[in-house]
């Protein structure tokens, strides 16, 4: 068998971001396993992070091809990869300005539902099709993977299905239509409806699907037998490194709707009623916080912290490996529960205490219980997350270090190897 595997990622070096990392492993290890790789990505793409250091990292075996396409501005992109959105630093100098930041919201989200479906990369559809077609034709390609979001890859790959009966597999790194940013951007029923419509047509289609939460995974199964969890993993451990603060480290974006208020709150107790807590104590805050979390009342009650902005992998575990806490957050917003932010996988990694704040039940919480990393709170609970941060500190005082096991399933090559057997199968 020609052991051919093509894959059509918006999202790839020189992007940043952890929605790259996933298939740039995934890709290097199907080529160590033996598999002849081909990624189709973008010529002028409009990342709203880029990291030239993983260029460094592709696999040489793996043949990137470049389409070329029309994209919009960054202005008509998701907001929450739009600087005009994002000013960390700067709070509402006025009510005027308050006021000309939600229009301007309210002004994109609106052309973006009108003009641009399933999402802004709309017009790379036809084009991704037509260089796949022709891609295929020449090489004889035996697989195709697409992921999102975008889903417009999921469109490209859906005709290329119908035309060519080539064996598909759709990768939802989130949901589709039932994800929390459709929701906030399309107030139309007809929108809804349409990203209802076209997600069931790549289920029916594809041949596969693969999912990174075993409740999407679920869902998803009523429409196509063939769905698998496959989780992002992590690459290799991270070694702890020794570090004279206590430590809590945040990795990642936080939107207003994870704004884990009752951290910042309970924080501020232990900072008030614990002089060498206060002394010790070092929150560290990576990534694009939205402008709206830094100036939340529950935020501004921390003073001493750093926001820093993004940064490579190389140097975020170097900074991970300080850390003696590290957070991450679900969304709170009801029936999101399919969401793992790829994060957790991370910090997993590093083989240090985490502390999840999720809705009861979320998948996120039942990786933080199955692998024993840590606990999960609610955004509600207040008073067991300040002592499980307090129970942590003093783990921290004592100088015990965390004695957990590296989980071998979440390895990227184990995961690879996963994935081969999947594709071998369908």
């Amino acid at each position: 068998m020609n052991k051919s595997i093509g894959i059509l990622a918006y999202y790839w070096p020189p992007a940043g971001g952890s929605g790259v990392q996933r298939w740039l492993r995934f890709a290097n290890h199907l080529c160590d396993l033996g598999w002849d790789i081909h990624v189709f990505t973008f010529k002028n793409p409009k990342y709203p992070i880029r990291e030239k250091s993983s260029l460094e990292i592709i696999n040489p075996k793996i043949k990137v091809n470049k389409i070329k396409g029309f994209e919009f501005p960054k202005f008509m992109t998701s907001p929450s990869e739009n600087i005009l959105f994002n000013n960390y630093y700067s709070d509402y100098s006025s009510t005027q300005s308050y006021m000309y930041d939600q229009v301007a919201r309210k002004f994109i989200y609106t052309l973006r539902e009108l003009f641009l479906f399933p999402d802004a990369r709309k017009f790379l559809i036809n084009p991704s099709y037509k260089f796949l077609k022709n891609y295929y034709r020449k090489h004889n390609l035996n697989h195709l993977i697409t992921t999102g979001p975008p889903h417009s890859m999921h469109l490209a790959g859906m005709k290329l299905k119908k035309d060519s009966g080539i064996k598909w597999i759709a990768d939802f790194r989130d949901p589709w239509s039932n994800f929390f940013q459709n929701k906030l951007l399309n107030e139309l029923d007809l929108t809804i409806k349409k990203h209802e419509k076209a997600e069931a047509d790549v289920l029916k289609n594809c041949d596969g699907v693969f999912t990174t939460s075993e409740s999407l995974k679920s869902k998803f199964s009523i429409k196509n037998k063939n769905s698998y969890y496959v989780p992002s993993g992590f690459e290799k451990e991270i070694e702890s490194t020794d570090h004279n603060k206590f430590r809590i480290i945040y990795a990642g974006s936080m939107k207003e709707i994870q704004n884990p208020k009752n951290l910042w709150l309970a924080l501020n107790d232990l900072i008030k009623s614990d002089e060498k807590f206060k002394d010790l104590l070092e929150i560290i805050l990576i990534g694009n916080i939205e402008r709206r979390v830094i100036n939340s009342i529950e935020f501004k009650k921390i003073r001493d912290r750093k926001i820093l902005s993004y940064m490579s992998k190389k140097q975020l575990d170097d900074e991970i490996s300080k850390s003696q806490l590290q957070v991450v957050c679900s969304v709170n917003y009801p029936d999101s529960d399919d969401i793992v932010p790829g994060k957790i996988f991370h910090y997993l990694s590093s083989k240090k205490n985490i502390l999840g704040i999720s809705n009861k039940g979320s998948d996120l919480e039942k990786i933080i219980n199955e692998t024993k990393s840590g606990m999960s709170f609610d955004y509600d609970n207040y008073e067991d997350l300040k002592n499980y941060i307090y129970k942590c500190y003093q783990v921290f005082l004592k100088g015990v270090k965390p004695k957990k096991e590296l989980d071998e399933k979440y390895l990227s090559i184990n995961i690879a190897k996963k994935i081969e057997q999947i594709v071998l199968n369908i």
